[in-house]
């Protein structure tokens, strides 16, 4: 199991115990005003430790927290007092909850032994469950009058119990290895990490064209640990997608219930990683996506035994890492979509022209259009049309992609592209018309220096390339900065591209170079521009646009003249 995972768990249970602690001294001391209030907190959380004990594995964890469940539901129902006797009873039981939940490790690799330690605990907290309550001591949760008590000594440790102890050493320097801070702060951080990292490559520029070499290499071993910072601080905010991978199965268990329908979810590249700020908005596009399986994929139990299935369908959601990129398969054994069905209904909206027959995978993405649904009704789960545009829009909001492909009868795959960090991307620096312009480097593929003269087709924009035609774009004219630079018989750079699948050329004037953006977002006053992802910041300090190669993709190969200037 990945180390995250650990930390994590201990991270969320300390956190939790803390809390529990406190409000046991509180209750301690004298009936506060709202005690319910309190009892019911600490049992909260000692349910939320016992649940996320069994998602872990830590069977003797999780029972030992139910033992707890088990005296703290009587104090919560008016049937036993609070008193400082029972008060030490609960801080010795949570002692044994922390020692075990920073021994996490050796629990679950020796359940036995784990098993061990708590059972003479848990006897005794049944034993204190099922026991008479004292007569007249402590406070009733209801109102009751109650005296508070004087203060008394917690009871020992019963004799023979072998209980792990804390030393007066390990009281003394007890270390603090987690601490919460917020998203936010750690969003600042690697903002900051990444402005550090644009002023180190103006200075080690700096160094070069002065020609000083002791100054240079000041800048480069600058740059280096800047290097280590930025991966460091990017690292904080990666987390594993089981975070959020686990609570699908309830999903789809739920989904299947309300929909009479049969189906497991099989889950595999959990331990991918992905920034903590894409897992948190990816939650709702990968929620439509089950539901959409469930409800539209996979066929009744009845049905799939007609079509010679299992009655038990299969929906897998998988992720794995390509480069700087994570993708996540949701895909199902289910009907497929209905090709036919889905024409209707967009011809019928007039989304495509009954005239024609569009190819299947322009077919297919009519399954994001807004408001299209081949839903026969509006269902407790999907039929409204809404689900999948908003995956759809979720997920490009990200910088991300989806697609999907279906075949009739075997099922239905939708395969997102995401970038693994939204912060500090590794890009290609280019320049035409003067400015300076960024790519993301994961779609590069080659750079070229070509006479514009190779053109194959000036009308059509095409370049022959080792006897492939891949259409083109002039960036120069895409921008408005210069319309007839790509017409002049002058050497220009042609960088290849991939996005999609499908190869074409951007036309600069010059390669600078491999660089790191920092991305800065145009913000909500400007909204989305075609083939623009945000802004960023020159070694000179100017401001420069970070360009969407598959934005740029959909002028290319639907203009005639592959450069059309954004509106």
């Amino acid at each position: 199991m990945d180390d995250k995972i650990f930390d994590m768990f201990m991270e969320s249970c300390l956190e939790q115990l803390s809390g529990i602690e406190s409000a046991v001294l509180d209750l301690e001391r004298a009936p506060p005003t709202g005690a319910r209030a309190t009892i019911e907190a600490v049992f909260r959380a000692a349910h939320t430790i016992k649940g996320d004990a069994a998602a872990m594995g830590a069977v003797a964890l999780a029972e030992l927290c139910h033992a707890v469940e088990g005296v703290l539901s009587q104090v919560r129902d008016g049937k036993r007092p609070f008193d400082v006797a029972l008060g030490g009873e609960l801080l010795q039981a949570f002692d044994l909850v922390r020692t075990l939940v920073r021994r996490i490790r050796q629990v679950l690799a020796d359940p036995g032994r784990a098993a061990g330690m708590v059972a003479q605990e848990i006897a005794r907290l049944a034993a204190l469950a099922a026991g008479p309550p004292p007569d007249d001591q402590g406070f009733v949760p209801e109102g009751g009058q109650a005296a508070c008590p004087p203060p008394q000594v917690a009871p020992q440790t019963p004799p023979g119990a072998a209980l792990p102890s804390r030393s007066a050493r390990d009281e003394t320097l007890e270390r603090i290895e987690s601490i919460a801070i917020p998203a936010g702060e750690l969003d600042v951080l690697v903002d900051r990490v990444g402005e550090l990292g644009i002023v180190q490559a103006r200075l080690e520029s700096l160094a070069r064209r002065l020609g000083d070499r002791e100054f240079l290499a000041v800048a480069e071993e600058t740059g280096r640990l800047c290097g280590l910072l930025r991966d460091q601080a990017l690292g904080m905010r990666m987390l594993p997608l089981q975070v959020s991978f686990l609570k699908y199965r309830r999903l789809v268990r739920d989904a299947c219930a309300t929909l009479g329908k049969e189906a497991e979810l099989v889950l595999e590249g959990e331990n991918t990683e992905l920034d903590k700020t894409l897992i948190e908005r990816l939650n709702t596009p990968i929620l439509h996506l089950l539901r959409n399986a469930v409800d539209h994929g996979v066929e009744t139990p009845a049905a799939r035994r007609l079509a010679g299935k299992p009655p038990c369908g299969r929906i897998s959601l998988c992720a794995r890492q390509e480069g700087n990129e994570v993708v996540i398969e949701v895909a199902d054994d289910g009907a497929g979509i209905n090709a036919t069905a889905l024409l209707e209904h967009a011809v019928r909206r007039g989304l495509v022209d009954p005239a024609r027959t569009p190819a299947r995978e322009e077919l297919l993405s009519l399954i994001f259009v807004p408001g299209l649904s081949t839903a026969q009704g509006v269902g407790a789960l999907s039929g409204r049309g809404v689900g999948m545009d908003a995956a759809r829009e979720g997920i490009e909001s990200l910088r991300g992609s989806i697609g999907v492909e279906s075949r009739p009868g075997q099922g239905t795959r939708f395969t997102i592209r995401m970038p693994v960090s939204l912060a500090i991307i590794d890009c290609l620096e280019v320049s035409s018309g003067g400015q300076a312009f960024f790519f993301h480097l994961d779609y590069v593929e080659e750079c070229l220096e070509i006479a514009r003269n190779l053109l194959a087709d000036s009308n059509r924009r095409v370049l022959d390339l080792r006897g492939k035609p891949l259409p083109i774009l002039c960036l120069t004219e895409f921008f408005g900065l210069a319309p007839d630079a790509c017409d002049r018989d002058v050497p220009a750079h042609a960088v290849v591209v991939r996005t999609g699948g499908e190869r074409f050329c951007i036309l600069v004037d010059e390669v600078l170079g491999q660089k790191q953006a920092v991305l800065k977002h145009l913000g909500p006053a400007l909204g989305h521009v075609a083939g623009i992802l945000g802004g960023t910041v020159t070694e000179e300090g100017c401001m420069a646009l970070v360009l969407d190669v598959p934005g740029l993709a959909q002028t290319a190969l639907a203009s005639p003249r592959g450069g059309q200037t954004p509106s």
